[in-house]
């Protein structure tokens, strides 16, 4: 059984392999959830990355970003 992108996958893959997992793009955990919350309210499966890109036009801000961005301040 494969999860829905192979998200999971590709962590293990990562972790076998001793590579980053900076490598491979983990979404928000924000975005897991708003996609079961569509996906129930409309009955249609929506692939993470168009959640997401949903959510940015929205206005919401993965804030790990900018916690990422801080971090680069006065180093």
């Amino acid at each position: 059984m494969r999860s829905k992108e192979g998200l999971i996958e590709a962590v293990y893959d990562c972790i076998r392999n001793n590579v980053s997992l900076s490598t491979i793009h983990i979404p928000h955990s924000d975005v897991f959830f708003v996609r079961e919350a569509l996906e129930d309210r409309f009955g249609r499966s929506l692939s993470l990355s168009q959640v997401e890109e949903y959510m940015k036009e929205a206005g919401w801000r993965d804030t790990r970003e900018s916690e990422e961005q801080n971090e680069g301040v006065g180093s």
